[in-house]
């Protein structure tokens, strides 16, 4: 028997396993495929949300909690597995913003680099860019990381540390006995612990019996191409409405995101391909007769205001949640992990929870 098990092997799962295994607990993850292959996969990996000035302060609180630590999570991954997550501080060019003074009033207001461009100092700073006709928000301190190369690094240090993987094993239901979880539901066995923690993303409010309120968690499918490998050089990443341009460590570039209403159905389409491609050829003169080698999509959890919930859930004295981060999941995992794990552990939280709870 285990002391936790947590159900979804994305990046909130996993971050959330190495937060509890710390403790000397006994931890295990239940997973339907393999780790990291849904929304983890398919994320663009920024880490900071793309306009803060324009979300609630829970998600700024975990989100800022979160920017202050990935560069010594990358670090310490990287040296513990071999595996590099590849944490770069790229900054973030914002074009075409309409909340131009409130972005930098939130800027100056939370101490984060904020500096506008002309169209001239754009000409000469990002010169691989097309002609702008107006000016453009520059964020210096935002970072980017290689989302399947995290997970594939605490895959493997969570793996080390003694957690236990039930991959390509759907959980079918939970098993109570009153008002306590008693075990999980697979194929063909039940794996039981003492605390049960839903970590599945979009899919999270399947497993929560009928007796419980009900968090709001739908699936938004979102789109994404990557370019290979160029010799663009002063690269950063670009966001010009809702869709956004990173460059990768190695010369490629990921160019997203679709938001989508399909249900469960995270299938690839042409229409999205060609317009995607299109945006990034047209900012990026240089891309225009590359061809993008590779195209994808996943299932983003949304939730009210893109708060997720990260919390208890009653009746029950041994079920919690950690899900629902929208677009968020990559950007907010290590402070929602710990904040879950605090939560757990009956420790002094850091932030307010009351934000994050089922009945807000």
């Amino acid at each position: 028997m285990f002391d936790f098990l947590i159900i979804g092997g994305g990046i909130i799962g996993l971050l959330t396993a190495k937060e509890l295994q710390k403790t000397g607990a006994k931890v295990a993850i239940i997973e339907k495929n393999s780790p990291g292959q849904q929304a983890t996969w398919a994320a663009g990996g920024i880490l900071s949300p793309m306009r803060p000035w324009l979300y609630s302060s829970p998600v700024n609180a975990i989100s800022s909690l979160s920017q202050v630590v990935y560069q010594q999570l990358s670090t310490e991954l990287h040296d513990e597995t071999g595996i590099d997550p590849e944490w770069v501080l790229s900054g973030m060019l914002v074009l075409h913003d309409d909340e131009m003074a409130q972005a930098i009033q939130w800027c100056e207001q939370n101490d984060s680099p904020i500096e506008v461009l002309t169209v001239n100092e754009l000409s000469r700073q990002f010169g691989h860019l097309k002609p702008l006709g107006q000016t453009a928000i520059y964020r210096s301190d935002v970072a980017t990381i290689k989302p399947h190369k995290l997970s594939a690094a605490l895959t493997r240090y969570l793996t080390a540390k003694g957690v236990s993987f039930y991959n390509s094993q759907e959980a079918k239901q939970l098993t109570s006995t009153d008002q306590t979880i008693t075990g999980v539901q697979l194929a063909n066995s039940t794996v039981s612990a003492g605390e049960y923690i839903i970590c599945g993303g979009a899919w999270s409010t399947q497993l929560i019996p009928d007796v419980c309120p009900k968090p709001i968690i739908t699936p938004v499918k979102g789109q994404m191409l990557c370019f290979p490998p160029t010799e663009l050089s002063n690269l950063c990443m670009v966001m010009d409405g809702n869709r956004y341009i990173i460059p990768r460590k190695g010369g490629r570039i990921v160019v997203g995101s679709t938001r989508e209403n399909t249900d469960f159905d995270a299938s690839t389409t042409q229409a999205a391909y060609d317009d995607l491609k299109g945006f990034a050829q047209q900012l990026y003169p240089a891309l225009a007769n590359i061809e993008p080698d590779a195209h994808w999509a996943g299932l983003r959890p949304t939730s009210p205001q893109s708060i997720p919930y990260i919390c208890r859930v009653e009746p029950f004295n041994n079920l919690s949640l950690n899900a629902g981060h929208y677009r968020n999941g990559i950007v907010t995992a290590p402070a929602s992990a710990e904040l879950m794990a605090d939560i757990l552990l009956n420790r002094i939280t850091k932030i307010d929870t009351e934000p994050y709870k089922i009945t807000r």
